[in-house]
């Protein structure tokens, strides 16, 4: 009994030092699983002992010159922010509404109609910035004979209006926009709607149409009688808040209500339509947003075209960042295996916590840049969250679906040194710093940004879009931050 006791103690002591052996040998690494690393570790590598490398960039701040296209079954915004670090942002929609066929015809002989209002309904869809900020817009009569269906206007484009043939305004709130209200006419709540009520010269005016030499002849002939709305926000009168509407929705139109006088003398009111239409033959549309950096926090920074310790980035139409990582050019023919490698940017928290509230942070793509500047996926990464999905034919681009689960482009939070919560991001890049190491690729400049939709060279686009249009924005520490810099984190293991 004797010996087999020690022939165990001397089995277990064997045992023991297999297991102890590797603790002392990697006591100055860190241990790291799944969870703590963010996932999507290359194969092998769960739970593994691992030494850390972090390597500085250099972080460089512009605007972005945006070409998207808002189609007209995508959201469009209206409205007016003031943001203190990005400075103002201003969005107009342009809109065409009319009758779903010609020649079109009113119920009744147009003497025996008599207007009661005229109304610009809008079908809302939600708002950025501070909801419960008054917002004031008016109404503009479109005199532009090239605002056509079939152009696609970017952001940056918008068709000619007069601001002396004003047409309506309205002020409004958001959260009163959800709750709804009650019409004259009707006995249920309209919800979702914003409605502005238009001038009385212009209702009369379309009472008056008809349908063998009027307006209600043809399309072209309404088009000269009423070419489109231009909903501009009043930027002295608003609050700092956008909104979002859907002009594909039905209940975008202009609505004509009117008293019909009937046989028996009785009157009635009822009302006609007309919708936006949203095809490339009828009812045409822009959405211009303009941004406006003078004044701002991020003036400076945007405007030098040098490495900075701050980053910023707005979301399209707004900025970018480019990311130089030089220290990855020393990986190369290393006995590395990378388990992670992510690109770790800090938010820089501002304040008030009102405004960090209403000013919220995007989603974040982190491309790769070719030599001709243009955007590219990340080379061996693409693989995990780059897969081709259909073409977009009125685009003209491969679509791509993109797994931001994958790339990292979804915030998180930490505690900054004032115990105040504040976003991180954690872009992965893990694949490609293992095929530097292996000697299958070079290193490349990165951009980070918060794009409408990813656009990439060779015609290649992501599939839907990672952020609303203008919603979101942050600022960064950048490569150079005292406290919390931009840097590449490296988890590797060697032999």
């Amino acid at each position: 009994m004797t010996n087999r006791f020690g022939k165990t103690v001397k089995q277990f002591s064997v045992i023991a030092w297999i297991f102890i052996c590797p603790i002392i040998l990697f006591n100055s690494c860190t241990r790291f699983d799944q969870s703590e690393l963010g996932g999507d570790l290359l194969p092998g590598s769960d739970r593994l002992w691992t030494d850390t490398m972090m390597l500085p960039v250099s972080t460089i701040s512009s605007p972005e010159a945006d070409t998207s296209v808002v189609n007209k079954n995508e959201q469009h915004v209206i409205g007016f922010t003031n943001d203190p670090i990005f400075g103002t942002t201003t969005a107009a929609t342009f809109l065409q509404c009319l009758p779903l066929s010609y020649p079109f015809k009113l119920p009744t002989p147009k003497d025996s109609l008599f207007l009661d209002s005229l109304v610009l309904t809008l079908a809302f869809s939600g708002s950025y910035g501070d909801t419960s900020a008054l917002s004031s817009v008016h109404v503009y009569k479109v005199n532009d004979p090239a605002f056509l269906p079939g152009k696609r206007y970017t952001i940056a484009e918008a068709p000619a209006y007069s601001n002396t043939d004003l047409l309506g305004t309205s002020t409004f709130r958001a959260t009163e926009i959800r709750k709804g209200y009650k019409l004259a006419y009707k006995s249920d709540s309209i919800f979702n709607q914003l409605r502005i009520r238009l001038s009385d010269p212009l209702g009369r005016a379309l009472l008056d149409q008809d349908n063998i030499t009027g307006a209600f002849t043809n399309d072209s002939l309404f088009k000269v009688f009423l070419n489109g709305f231009a909903i501009v926000p009043d930027s002295l009168g608003s609050g700092n808040a956008l909104h979002y509407f859907s002009l594909s929705n039905g209940n975008t139109s202009l609505q004509l209500y009117y008293r019909v006088l009937k046989p028996d003398n009785k009157i009635d009111t009822t009302r006609t339509v007309f919708p936006f239409i949203p095809d490339v033959i009828r009812s045409a549309n822009a959405n211009k947003i303009h941004r406006n950096y003078a004044g701002s926090l991020s003036e400076s920074v945007l405007k030098s075209g040098e490495p900075s310790s701050m980053a910023y980035i707005q979301t399209a139409p707004g900025t970018a960042v480019k990311i130089q990582v030089p220290g990855l050019d020393t990986l190369g023919g290393k006995p590395y295996i990378v388990h992670r490698a992510e690109l770790v940017a800090r938010q820089i928290y501002k304040g008030p916590l009102q405004e960090e509230n209403a000013f919220l942070p995007p989603v974040l793509h982190l491309y790769t840049l070719e030599n001709s500047g243009k955007n590219a996926p990340i080379p061996y990464d693409s693989i995990g969250y780059f897969q081709q999905s259909s073409f977009d034919f009125t685009r003209s681009v491969t679509l791509y679906n993109i797994l931001s689960s994958y790339t990292g482009g979804t915030n998180t939070f930490y505690l900054d040194n004032a115990n105040r919560s504040a976003s991180i991001y954690r872009m992965n890049m893990t694949r490609y710093v293992q095929n530097i190491v292996n000697g299958r690729t070079s290193r490349r400049d990165f951009k980070l940004a918060a794009p409408y939709f990813a656009e990439f060279s060779g015609g290649r686009s992501s599939g839907t879009s990672l952020n609303p249009l203008a919603y979101g924005r942050i600022q960064l520490g950048g490569g150079s931050h005292p406290l919390y810099p931009m840097y590449v984190c490296i988890y590797y293991s060697k032999p």
